[in-house]
């Protein structure tokens, strides 16, 4: 008796612990086409090491891993090369393979770290708000929001000096970005190579931390390679790192449940959701776009009115869209002589009420 009890005892605590693991890092919310894996995904979904996230057209990700978020934006493909959590100690290794990461991280602690490796770059964090975009031709771009990032061109014989590296590289900061070409990375590799073949020559077999001593200023992301901007040129993406966050899950709960619906009985033009601060537009049976809510909606009779910042929606009470418009707004709307205002980058334009044609003035 005194066995199985504490068999019992030791079943509990281990499924325990292993549920602790597996909730780790998961999907908390995404828009559009996103798989894991080559397969579609779903709110909750569980991200293990090894896992490759892609997202298509329209579409974006956000992922929460330990005490930090991330945004993985349209046509990208990300890989989760390594999700360490032992004893509350967080160890994160992102492969942004192609595309725009949105990040949010939580302020490490030194036995932690958190990095994003592009085909071209390695960049570190602290604890911070940044963006790194990786393009098809592998250039890599890094925009720092908040807090303080380290970078280093990706160098393969040097894969294993990263953290090393990383600590000798200075510190982009607030407003600060860079770009690294796959030309300046390639300067770098031939330099590493021909330390390596003079010390073959010689007979000498050249260890990798003298190499790493040679060439640190070459390999990390040096001063002149830094550059302050404008914050109001990127205050949109700013504003979309600090919005990243999980979606409460009543606000999950009735998506979830509107996209049953149109799945089961489809509306031709779509459903929209409005929330207290969010705006979600479900069409087809997913969440095609979110937006945050400006200014509340206007009601006539039977329909909603509402702008915000992207679109311009039409839909009944009961949340059929019936007709929607491509207008960048601040979201402000009025309707006068039977016509919808939309106040546009300082002008405003006026929509058919009926069925959101654009009218001449």
């Amino acid at each position: 008796m005194y066995k199985i009890l504490l068999l019992c005892i030791i079943l509990i605590y281990t499924i325990g612990c292993s549920s602790t693991e597996d909730e780790y890092a998961s999907v908390i919310f995404f828009i559009g086409d996103v798989k894991k894996n080559n397969t579609e995904i779903d709110i909750g979904e569980i991200i293990a090491e090894n896992d490759i996230l892609t997202t298509g057209d329209i579409s974006s990700c956000d992922v929460k891993i330990g005490g930090s978020f991330i945004r993985i934006k349209e046509k990208s493909s990300l890989s989760i090369s390594s999700l360490v959590n032992k004893n509350n100690i967080e160890n994160t290794i992102l492969g942004l393979n192609v595309g725009r990461l949105l990040c949010k991280t939580k302020k490490l602690l030194k036995s932690e770290s958190f990095l994003v490796k592009t085909p071209t770059v390695v960049a570190g964090i602290r604890g911070t708000r940044f963006s790194v975009e990786a393009d098809i031709k592998k250039t890599t771009r890094i925009k720092v929001f908040n807090g303080r990032v380290k970078a280093i061109k990706r160098i393969k014989k040097l894969e294993d000096k990263v953290e090393e590296l990383l600590n000798k590289a200075p510190s982009l900061t607030e407003n600060e970005k860079t770009v690294i070409t796959e030309k300046d990375v390639k300067k770098t590799e031939k330099v590493v190579e021909k330390l390596i073949k003079e010390g073959a020559q010689r007979g000498v077999q050249i260890e990798v931390a003298k190499i790493v001593e040679k060439i640190k200023d070459y390999v990390v992301v040096s001063k002149k390679k830094i550059q302050k901007f404008n914050i109001e040129d990127f205050q949109n993406e700013r504003k979309e790192i600090i919005a990243v966050q999980e979606q409460p899950k009543e606000v999950i709960k009735k998506i979830a449940k509107i996209i049953q619906s149109d799945k089961e009985k489809p509306e031709p033009e779509g459903i929209l959701l409005i929330t207290k601060y969010e705006i979600y537009f479900i069409k087809n049976g997913k969440k095609i776009w979110k937006g945050n809510i400006i200014k509340p909606p206007i009601k006539q009779e039977d329909k909603l009115y509402i702008a915000s910042g992207d679109f311009v929606f039409c839909a009944s009470v009961n949340g059929p869209v019936l007709w929607k418009k491509r207008i960048i707004n601040d979201g402000d709307i009025q309707i006068k002589d039977n016509k919808l205002h939309v106040s546009s980058k300082g002008s405003i334009r006026k929509l058919n009420i009926k069925n959101g044609e654009e009218l001449k003035i």
